[in-house]
């Protein structure tokens, strides 16, 4: 997979750029806050919807403006061309008043070969990315979250029908959360037997929804960490030089085994849920389930959060997507392209070496300040200079 040319409009500090790239190696150099790292952004986004950088479109829009549009065309292996649009607007519904920001209507649009996509579904799998930025160290020294979202965002480019199962447990989980604190709330008042068997009865429902849907994604997690932990492994032994080796083990926080079948695991989580409505009833949420669920990552048997360098985190998590490469590439049938944003000056030059070793093949995009940190060795290369919102190309 190849991006070709990349179109943006009022993105970030971009008031309109119009790139075209090399197949191989596309190389950005210039001083910190230029905007070489809103072009990875925007290549990036389009594999996944959203930015590595933050939740938040109206983020995303250059200042002063009220939308943004991207457009990537990019190739297939097999010599297949598309192109792919985002386009994000908020809209003011009233004129401001009383000194309160009035109400904004937001819009968000994906369009695959002028082709208007109905859900954000359809757009995963379509274009493959993958990105290694500084802030990926945040998936050893962060929380769960951070993991998970890592998982989530892989597993849905990999398989578009499990990012459907994400958006219907999320319903399901706040449809059962307010059932939970509405059924607490109202211990207090005086109702009958029939209205208090209802509920429950309600709740029932929710319990046996959340269980089929929260079974399949426990599953695939696990499924796809393990495959990523094999990946990652073998990565990591070839950048260290057979020095480390990594684990990666899927975690969940409700003590079931996700490596069970789908239908072991629906029951299971089912008793789990049942077992403990009580406790959640008074907390007024859910406590356990996929939402609650972590990665366990340890190199050389030990929590590499706790015990690992500041370089050997830098080099796991490099060998994460390297594994998020190849696991891309043997699911998809496609290479996916390689984003580095501002990570070559903490790579040794052997490690640099190993990096371009495992991505060969693969197009390749690298920003940094200083063009002296570069690895240039392909023939099929493009060198910009990026100064203020402003692209030019050089010869490398």
């Amino acid at each position: 997979m190849r991006a070709k040319r990349l179109q943006l409009k009022n993105f970030r500090n971009y008031e309109e750029l119009d790139i075209s790239f090399a197949d191989e190696q596309n190389l950005f150099v210039g001083e910190n806050a230029q905007g070489k790292t809103n072009i990875l952004e925007a290549i990036y986004l389009c594999s996944c919807a959203r930015s590595h950088r933050t939740g938040k479109d109206f983020e995303l829009i250059r200042s002063g403006r009220c939308s943004y549009s991207l457009n990537l065309s990019y190739v297939e292996d097999n010599g297949a061309e598309h192109d792919i649009s985002i386009t994000y607007k908020e809209e003011p519904l009233l004129g401001q008043s009383g000194g309160f920001q009035a109400p904004v209507k937001k819009e968000r649009l994906f369009f695959h070969n002028g082709m208007k996509l109905p859900r954000i579904a359809d757009f995963y799998g379509l274009f493959h990315a993958v990105i290694f930025a500084p802030e990926d160290l945040m998936l050893i020294k962060g929380g769960p979250s951070a993991r998970r979202r890592f998982l989530d965002i892989l597993i849905s480019q990999l398989f578009p029908s499990y990012f459907c199962d994400l958006q219907l447990y999320q319903k399901i989980l706040t449809q059962r959360n307010f059932l939970l604190k509405k059924i607490r709330d109202q211990r207090k008042n005086d109702l009958d037997d029939f209205d208090r068997q209802l509920q429950r009865n309600s709740l029932g429902i929710w319990n046996e929804q959340l269980a089929e849907v929260g079974a399949r994604i426990m599953h695939k997690r696990a499924e796809i960490s393990g495959r990523l932990e094999a990946m990652a492994a073998e990565a990591l032994s070839t950048l260290s030089g057979q020095r480390e080796a990594l684990n990666i083990s899927y975690r969940c926080s409700s003590g079931l085994n996700p490596r069970d079948d789908v239908g072991q695991l629906y029951e299971q989580y089912l008793k789990k849920l049942e077992r403990c409505e009580e406790d959640d009833l008074f907390r007024g949420s859910s406590a356990h389930g996929p939402h609650r669920d972590d990665l366990e990552l340890s190199l050389n048997q030990l929590p590499v959060k706790t015990y690992g360098s500041q370089g050997q985190q830098r080099s796991f998590v490099l060998a994460l997507k390297m594994a998020e490469l190849a696991l891309i590439h043997e699911v998809c049938g496609e290479k996916p392209v390689l984003l580095l944003d501002d990570v070559m000056s903490e790579l040794d030059e052997q490690r640099r070496r190993s990096l371009f070793e495992v991505v060969s093949g693969h197009q390749v995009f690298i920003t940094c300040t200083d063009r002296h940190q570069l690895f240039i060795h392909k023939e099929d290369t493009a060198l910009f200079d990026v100064s203020d919102g402003h692209v030019t190309i050089e010869k490398p």
